[in-house]
């Protein structure tokens, strides 16, 4: 009944979320298709900005199920390249510096003076998988900041000794409910299913981000209580082998 009444609640979710960009789309081309000869520059620019960011919006809705779907069939593959340590801020800080000055709030990038240059992994699932840790940040933050430190840990896993590189992203959101830590992670479900309703989304990202965090040989940890805001760290390790399937 449970598993039900969250799948009732994504599918009413997924609905608000495919309808928005995609009415934003129709109508606002519709609105230039028939006024165009009255539009001004700046009206014209807007259409499009807004236009542009709900094809970005609906496109990236369908490709997290798309990798939703592969991870469930075991067909999500990843592949092992020399990633540049130095290169994942300057690429979200692109990104994001946008969206932080919208919303008000601080957005802050650190990094452990003692990083590798380089670490073996997926360049384009690490960076979905900040993208999605920080879009959640941000959504979740009216007031505060929002900060990704990068730094190296070293930990026991079983017997071995591995070394990782680790993402810490932190805000001074709404924070999760301890008995919630588990569930956000979980397809279909959210930490209270008023959450989307209020904030919008789906609910994907972190189950889509946990388990290609397996897939690159890692993990995500999550501290966080209600009303103190949450840090979600990413451990990846240095190495993963060259090629792997979920």
């Amino acid at each position: 009944m449970l598993a039900s009444q969250y799948k009732s609640e994504f599918l009413a979710n997924m609905s608000h979320e495919l309808r928005t960009p995609l009415n934003s789309i129709i109508n606002l081309s519709q609105l230039i298709e028939e006024n165009e000869p009255t539009l001004v520059r700046e009206e014209m620019v807007l259409y499009g900005s807004i236009i542009h960011r709900s094809g970005d919006d609906l496109m990236m809705l369908i490709n997290d199920i798309l990798d939703l779907s592969k991870v469930e069939a075991g067909r999500l593959e990843i592949s092992s390249e020399e990633v540049n340590v130095s290169e994942i801020p300057e690429l979200l800080a692109l990104q994001f510096s946008v969206v932080a000055r919208q919303k008000g709030l601080e957005f802050v990038i650190t990094m452990s003076d003692e990083l590798p240059e380089t670490f073996s992994s997926d360049p384009q699932r690490v960076q979905q998988i900040l993208r999605n840790l920080l879009s959640n940040a941000f959504k979740f933050t009216e007031t505060g900041v929002v900060s990704l430190n990068i730094r190296e840990e070293s930990r026991h896993e079983s017997k071995d000794r591995k070394d990782w590189i680790v993402f810490d992203v932190e805000d001074s959101g709404i924070g999760i409910a301890k008995d919630k830590h588990l569930t956000i992670f979980e397809a279909f479900q959210q930490a209270d299913g008023t959450i989307s309703r209020q904030y919008g989304g789906t609910g994907l990202g972190l189950s889509i981000s946990r388990d290609l965090s397996r897939l690159l040989g890692g993990f995500i940890t999550l501290k966080s209580s209600e009303g103190n805001g949450s840090i979600f760290s990413l451990y990846l390790p240095l190495q993963i082998k060259k090629s792997k399937k979920l």
